[in-house]
């Protein structure tokens, strides 16, 4: 129904709901007994006013499209932006998960919110001083004293994510370095407090995002416990290696000091993959004699506005060769974006068809632009790692090929052979949805609507009744892999890159298609 309002609308009443959502922790009486209900108590006490803010702009002060609108939402997220932030460093747990993936595209929040979401990707807030982690790791190891296992701990950790903080030392048996992973205490049961209210507003607020909170709650179950992650990241580890060793880390382990809430693995020397890639705008900028942060904003801004059309993979990558040589001639250091978006875009194609065994949580913060020149990029954080039966991974190979091949038909017809049920069957409708997650998201698939417009659109046309959980996670996959290389100005087709892989899957089992 929010079509009506053009495109853009939507997203600023909605975006704005959703930064309401992280809003909670700005009230509330500190001394609540439990502190899931006192974290429910706050939420609710800041998002219902927020909620109806935005409502009275939306649907009685400014319901049609005009300049007066825009400007009252303008007024809105400048107001309400950093009581969000405030609250979303504050609370931490799940609203930081949902500013990360609000954040994932410059196009999904407004500047007021994307500014300080983006940091979060790999600048969570510290919640654990030193002391503390090296206590929790004690305990968990059953060590007397850390100094029996490790040396030379870092003060300040390394990295910060939602429910752990990393930090940097080495081992006293070899001198190696590692990165130590501990969990905070009681976040798993903060996080569920924190899932199941969401899930609550968004029932009411995004009708069209409750399958996946649902589907993201069951992924949630696994990423508290580090020993199963440390599995899964061995298991992925030998799977790469076999094709990748030469080009691509991930950390090994060490068993004997992990446990369920520490994770004790290689030090992978590098920067975050948007830093390096930062790093190189503004070496360009500054060789140009133009403002480095300027040059940085305006890319953006570009991005966001879709002034910046992005090039598709193949257009990219012989620009970037051209770009290559120009660079060179300067003595500019350079990363090959295009290249290393394929590479991304295949890694994860033949965890999905190949291995079976894929890490579903592939956002910006946990790829690694490596200083050792052999070996150029580094995964890390294999916390939603998901493993695929073979008759799934043979149903989605063919539904992959058939996206390829633009077959509308055959698309609803495989979609729903796998089990997926939505209200009216409109099959234009649902071809459109799998098209947007497992392949593209190109004008001819949203009609030109903004990403909340046309997922809105979608659930007032045909509202998905049932979908298997593999699949909502190797399209979130997709997704996420293909919204990093959109901040690069790249434009991926996910069925490009995977059609070769599902079809030696088929091959390889004698499938005829």
């Amino acid at each position: 129904m929010w079509s009506r309002f053009g495109r853009g609308a939507a997203p600023r009443w909605r975006v704005g709901l959703a930064g309401a959502s992280l809003a909670a922790s700005a009230v509330g009486a500190a001394a609540a007994a439990d502190e899931g209900f006192r974290r429910c108590l706050q939420f609710w006490a800041v998002v219902l006013p927020i909620f109806a803010h935005y409502k009275f702009v939306d649907r009685i002060l400014h319901p049609s499209p005009s300049a007066e609108r825009t400007e009252a939402f303008e007024r809105l997220h400048d107001f309400y932006s950093p009581i969000v932030r405030s609250a979303t460093l504050r609370l931490r747990g799940y609203y930081l998960k949902v500013a990360q993936f609000l954040s994932m595209r410059d196009d999904y929040v407004p500047p007021q919110y994307l500014s300080w979401a983006k940091k979060l990707q790999d600048e969570a807030p510290v919640a654990l001083s030193a002391p503390e982690a090296q206590r929790c790791v004690a305990a968990e190891l059953g060590l007397h004293g850390l100094d029996a296992a490790f040396e030379d701990w870092s003060t300040v950790p390394i990295g910060s994510a939602s429910i752990g903080q990393v930090y940097l030392a080495r081992l006293r048996s070899s001198g190696e370095r590692v990165a130590v992973k501990v969990q905070m205490p009681g976040a798993e049961h903060l996080f569920r407090v924190d899932i199941k209210t969401l899930k609550l507003f968004t029932s009411f607020a995004f009708p069209w995002a409750v399958d996946h909170m649902s589907e993201l709650e069951a992924m949630f179950e696994s990423e508290f416990d580090y020993a199963l992650e440390r599995e899964n990241m061995e298991r992925v580890r030998a799977n790469v290696e076999q094709r990748w060793g030469k080009r691509v880390a991930i950390p090994k382990t060490y068993p004997e000091l992990c446990s369920r809430r520490v994770l004790c693995m290689e030090y992978l020397e590098g920067e975050k993959l948007v830093d390096g890639i930062l790093r190189r705008v503004r070496a360009l900028a500054s060789k140009a004699g133009r403002d480095p942060d300027e040059v940085v904003a305006d890319h953006l801004e570009k991005l966001r506005t879709g002034k910046l059309m992005a090039r598709s993979a193949y257009a990219a990558k012989w620009r970037a060769r051209a770009w290559q040589v120009w660079q060179r001639l300067q003595g500019i250091e350079d990363i090959n974006i295009p290249q290393l978006m394929e590479t991304l875009m295949t890694i994860h194609g033949e965890q999905v068809f190949t291995d079976g065994l894929f890490n579903a949580d592939p956002h910006p913060g946990n790829v690694l632009m490596l200083k050792d020149a052999a070996r150029a990029v580094g995964l890390i954080d294999f916390g939603q790692v998901k493993e695929l039966s073979i008759d799934f991974r043979i149903q989605l190979a063919k539904l992959m090929i058939a996206l390829a091949r633009r077959d509308q038909a055959e698309v609803v017809r495989l979609d729903k052979e796998m089990g997926n049920r939505t209200r009216n069957s409109k099959s234009d409708v649902r071809y459109r949805v799998l098209s947007f997650w497992l392949d593209r998201d190109t004008d001819d698939v949203t009609q030109g609507q903004s990403f909340h417009d046309f997922l809105a659109w979608a659930e007032a046309e045909d509202p998905l009744v049932d979908m298997r959980q593999e699949l909502h996670l190797v399209m979130r996959c997709s997704c996420m892999i293909r919204n990093l290389a959109l901040t690069f100005g790249i434009r991926l087709s996910t069925a490009e890159y995977w059609r070769p892989l599902a079809q030696a899957l088929l091959q390889k089992h004698s499938i005829t298609y």
